[in-house]
């Protein structure tokens, strides 16, 4: 298995835009999560770096990519 990186996954959120604090937000590695989303600022997330110490995190999900704009565009006038 190849070396991950926690930066790119679709479960890790990074402080201050996406979420209170930097780490894994899948809700198997979280120590306290919470179901309503109005409470969503105290969940506490896994710790990225103890979860993939090695570089080979077994619930890494790539993010998907977002289309562009024009593509998107172009895409509903066709």
């Amino acid at each position: 298995m190849s070396k991950v990186d926690c930066k790119k996954c679709r479960h890790f959120r990074s402080a201050p835009y996406e979420a209170k604090k930097e780490g894994c937000y899948l809700p198997a590695n979280m120590p306290q999560k919470q179901t309503d989303a109005f409470l969503d600022e105290q969940q506490i997330p896994g710790d990225h770096r103890a979860i993939n110490r090695r570089g080979n995190c077994p619930d890494f999900q790539a993010e998907e990519k977002s289309t562009g704009f024009l593509d998107w565009l172009f895409s509903k006038s066709a």
